[in-house]
């Protein structure tokens, strides 16, 4: 770190420079690519994939999206052709638009039992990453202008709702006005409060266009960028808080520009560097899921975490160079331009007061931590459908509408395909139709339909339930364990249950079973280098336990939030399954991030002891010199995270509100209490390394 900081000292106009030079490239380079998102994915061995290949490979699907228009009487009158044709006929010129089925079309089955609620089908001409939202918008107002006294339109689809999602820049607009509105409390200038902003701006430029640019390279979700903007302007700026802090303390203790900014980078930039690469390892742990959907997320957060560390460590350092003692002008009236002494204030005080009682501030922590924690024991994980969005949305209202006509089901049908040998005895397809039609969950069972060939059989069946509950997954897992099994026997036909609804199933299923050894590749890599870096075993492992504990107690308040529903009506969501995969990426994301504080402050805290030799002193300066800082982040965070919460996407809804749980609970029961309350008790064991590790363990030197 010393020779980075001399660089960057040295060549402090030719760091900026170049870093504007990059945000320039990569975002020219970035328009030019486009970029190509993907909500699609594969899951290898899954009974439901297997049903997919076989539709696609025999009836050579289309990989077009599809609406669904949904119309309804408002006067109890059954709908009429008249009524819709207008509809449809105007939708079926508009562009990317391939084919409308009317729900009076022979080959359409969509119209309700007493007629008042029917659908059309309108087909695009390429999927939602390939279809402007403009275009999409056009079909939405165009259809929806049809709106009378006696009748109601609204539309459903996936690319709906992406084309009416809050875009993240509104989000990050919110943010950084919150982030200015913290640092300016806590600097009490403003140059101080815009130094750490810039540098977050032009690390989200850069985030923005690489992002984009790595959704050719793999298969990237559409709430990727979002995700990573929130990411990345939470470490960002929490990174750059750091560094400009530990320059203005060594600034106002009388050292001098050069020396302050080389001080700071070495001590806070060190801290940095070891906290971004555990975020980066815990994301990048994502890949051992062997589930290529995350991949591109977690390239995209990881992507995140190393371009705002990389501008922290460089880019920052070599603007407090330029800035020099400048960094209190236009301070704040009444606030003092010093930074304060760290063996006096409140959180020396408050240090001394958990140095008392130890034990019992560490087990009070606990106690409320695991009590958090209780909830996640009962996480259901799933896919939220669309009766999950806003109200007032055309989905939620086009939602609601089917499932009133044609009952909770109907919006994930079960597809159930037979694969039938040249040769095989049939019979037992009879039986599974009457096996499957008594069924107490099923609403509606199609008759089979063979392909040309004869070589597959496909059944749709509807579940009273809608696709997301609990009842659906207890249907597909009878099917496949029970029902299928006992029916067919010996048989040579095979017989698999997919669709939507069975995909996402599997999904949870899938994800589930690879957490273990996710979260244990992730606590062991992490141990192992805070092992390198503090020469320890006693603080790896408490960080381990430490984060195991904010991450249980996020997922409870998940829990409590998206499945119990308690506060929905803040955020217009009403309770339903947590997104499949939100365990293992909050985890990876919270692992890493909780990391931050523990580095930050078992750093400062090694540092103090380094030069005393007394844990007991050393623990308490530690707090104090950090205390203020770590919350001043935290607090930038967690308004960062809520920030994103309420832009109407739920998956984002869902990492915004664990995010900024752990956040707080990070930052001030485990950072500000239990932390050093276990230090304080474990006393001189805190540095315990065993002579024969102490001798084996590699020496990492980045001073």
């Amino acid at each position: 770190m010393s020779a980075l900081a001399n660089f960057v000292y040295k060549h402090r106009k030719l760091t900026a420079l170049l870093w504007i030079l990059l945000l320039v490239g990569i975002t020219g380079w970035s328009q030019k690519a486009g970029t190509a998102y993907s909500d699609s994915f594969t899951l290898p061995h899954t009974e439901s994939t297997t049903a997919l290949n076989l539709l696609t490979k025999y009836q050579h699907q289309e990989s077009g999206a599809s609406i669904q228009v949904v119309f309804a009487s408002k006067n109890g009158a059954a709908l009429n052709a008249s009524e819709i044709d207008p509809v449809d006929t105007k939708l079926a010129a508009l562009p990317h638009v391939t084919q409308v089925v009317s729900p009076f079309s022979s080959q359409a089955r969509a119209i309700s039992a007493d007629g008042t609620i029917a659908f059309s089908t309108v087909y695009l001409d390429g999927n939602g990453r390939d279809i402007p939202d403009a275009a999409i918008k056009t079909i939405v107002t165009d259809a929806r202008s049809f709106n009378s006294s006696n009748l109601e339109v609204e539309l459903l689809g996936q690319v709906v709702q992406q084309a009416n999602q809050t875009k993240p820049g509104s989000s990050e607009g919110i943010a950084l006005l919150m982030a200015f509105v913290i640092l300016l409390l806590t600097f009490g200038s403003v140059v101080a409060t815009l130094v750490p902003l810039f540098v977050a701006v032009i690390g989200l430029g850069i985030l923005s266009a690489g992002v984009g640019l790595f959704s050719h390279i793999f298969s990237t979700a559409q709430f990727a960028p979002i995700l990573a903007a929130l990411v990345g302007l939470g470490v960002g700026i929490d990174y750059a808080l750091f560094i400009v802090t530990r320059f203005r303390q060594e600034l106002h203790g009388g050292a001098s520009v050069e020396d302050s900014v080389k001080t700071a980078v070495k001590t806070s930039g060190r801290a940095v560097l070891f906290a971004g690469i555990i975020v980066c390892i815990a994301l990048l742990g994502l890949f051992t899921v062997h589930v290529s959907f995350l991949y591109g997320v977690a390239i995209a957060a990881a992507l995140s975490v190393l371009v705002t560390m990389s501008a922290a460590i460089t880019l920052l350092p070599a603007l407090l160079s330029m800035v020099g003692h400048r960094i209190d002008k236009f301070s704040m009236p009444g606030r003092r331009k010093k930074t304060h002494d760290i063996e006096k204030g409140a959180w020396a005080r408050w240090a001394l007061a958990v140095q008392r009682r130890p034990v019992r501030v560490a087990l009070a922590a606990v106690v409320i931590l695991g009590a958090l924690c209780i909830p996640a024991a009962s996480i259901r994980l799933g896919s939220a459908d669309s009766g999950n969005d806003a109200k007032g949305t055309t989905t939620r209202a086009a939602y609601d509408l089917l499932a009133k006509g044609f009952g909770a089901g109907y919006a994930g049908p079960l597809v159930i395909v037979a694969a039938i040998p040249q040769g095989a005895d049939q019979s037992p397809m009879t039986a599974l139709d009457s096996a499957l039609k008594a069924d107490p969950d099923a609403a509606t069972v199609g008759p089979a339909m063979p392909t040309p060939d004869g070589k597959l059989a496909i059944i749709t069946m509807f579940p009273k339930s809608s696709p997301e509950s609990q009842a659906t997954n207890d249907l597909i897992s009878r099917l496949r364990t029970k029902t299928i099994p006992s029916v067919m026997g010996s048989s040579a036909i095979k017989v698999y249950v997919g669709g939507t609804t069975a995909i996402f199933a599997d999904f949870a299923h899938v994800l589930d079973s690879k957490l273990p050894l996710f979260i244990g590749s992730v606590v062991l890599l992490s141990f192992i280098l805070l092992m390198f870096l503090f020469r320890s075993l006693l603080i790896p492992l408490k960080a381990a336990a430490m984060n195991m504990l904010s991450i249980g107690a996020a997922f409870g308040v998940l829990v409590m939030v998206f499945q119990w529903g308690w506060g929905g009506s803040l955020l217009h969501i009403k309770g339903g399954p947590v997104e499949a995969f939100l365990p293992v990426m909050l985890f990876a994301i919270l692992f890493g991030l909780s990391m931050d504080y523990e580095v930050f402050l078992v750093s400062r805290i090694q540092e103090e002891y380094l030069i005393s030799g007394d844990n007991s002193a050393a623990v308490r300066r530690g707090l104090a010199a950090t205390g203020g800082v770590i919350t001043a982040a935290a607090t930038i965070m967690f308004s960062v995270f809520v920030a994103f919460v309420f832009g109407g996407q739920r998956v984002i809804q869902e990492f915004g509100i664990g995010l900024a749980a752990a956040v707080a609970f990070d930052a001030t029961i485990i950072r500000s209490a239990l932390v050093p309350a276990l230090m304080q008790w474990w006393g001189p064991a805190n540095w315990w390394l065993p002579q024969a590790l102490e001798k084996r363990l590699p020496k990492i030197s980045i001073d």
